[in-house]
């Protein structure tokens, strides 16, 4: 009897117990279609370039960064419409992409961001150990509008708003996070990006849960893409903190040891957050049966 009653005064209770999507099924099919789209859109673009007499390698700067958004574009779009189209498939749970402006946090997208570069900076040892990376993407507006505007975009409401937000109906909210960022690491394919974009994928599932908006991730995912854009433009990509520091291993040192601290001092804070947060969850989610069990007492009393 409590049962039937919690049932019936939280209408998703029931779909709660039966859900079926996403299964870990979904989420390979999912991440399968990003690959596949990626992989045919750049095979036609570099078979349109041949009929010119053209090879990606062969073109110049600005026209590889043109031919990088148009692809980017087309690929992303194509990604998501046809993510969307699989969960209507799936007949999976309608989602809110939340994309108000009321939810942005300057200071919590300012802990985020630091938060980042800390970690880039206590994981670069590791990236030493991988292969260095091809962050070849031209030059000109067409390649800053490809990495700075349209990839942040697109994948965010792809990795964030779609996939995450699948995945939270059914795991919760930190196996979601590491789910969805798993996926978004994978998506770039090289050793680094894929670490790099793992942990990033991990604050940007936090801050886009805390403040409900996609323009949170879409901010911190484009500030971080510029980073790396102008790094590479002004010739240190390749450079490490390390060799920034030259000969001075104290500096060094205490730089690494202070990005250490925020990282670790920031993970114990999102970690109560979360689970202060699972607690509420917990108490709202039981306090109708148990206001049913007391109606019930109450009854029989009478």
């Amino acid at each position: 009897m409590p049962m039937d009653t919690t049932k019936q005064e939280n209408p998703q209770a029931e779909w709660m117990i039966n859900r079926r999507f996403p299964t870990y099924g979904d989420l390979l099919a999912m991440f399968g279609i990003f690959i596949a789209v990626q992989i045919v859109v750049t095979l036609i673009g570099s078979i349109a370039l041949l009929f010119t007499g053209q090879g990606i390698i062969d073109l110049e700067p600005f026209a590889k960064g043109r031919f990088l958004a148009l692809t980017s574009l087309v690929a992303l779009t194509l990604t998501a419409l046809l993510i969307w189209w699989y969960r209507r498939l799936r007949k999976a749970q309608t989602i809110h992409i939340g994309l108000g402006y009321k939810g942005l946090k300057p200071l919590l997208i300012g802990w985020c961001f630091l938060l980042m570069l800390a970690a880039s900076i206590v994981l670069e040892p590791l990236y030493e150990l991988m292969p260095t990376p091809n962050q070849d993407f031209g030059r000109g507006w067409w390649s800053f509008l490809a990495v700075v505007v349209i990839a942040p975009c697109f994948e965010e409401w792809i990795c964030r708003g779609q996939i995450y937000g699948s995945l939270r109906t059914r795991y919760g909210v930190a196996r979601s996070m590491v789910l969805s960022a798993l996926v978004f690491g994978l998506m770039h394919v090289q050793p680094v990006p894929v670490v790099n974009a793992f942990v990033l994928g991990l604050v940007l599932a936090f801050i886009y849960h805390v403040c409900n908006t996609l323009w949170a991730p879409i901010i911190l995912h484009a500030l971080n893409n510029a980073i790396a854009y102008f790094m590479t433009l002004a010739g240190y990509g390749d450079q490490t903190f390390r060799s920034l520091f030259g000969e001075s291993q104290t500096g060094y040192l205490i730089f690494y040891a202070t990005a250490l601290v925020l990282c670790v001092g920031s993970l114990i804070r999102i970690w109560r957050l979360l689970q202060a947060e699972q607690s509420r969850s917990t108490t709202s989610v039981e306090s109708p049966q148990n206001a049913s069990e007391e109606q019930k007492i109450s009854s029989e009393k009478q």
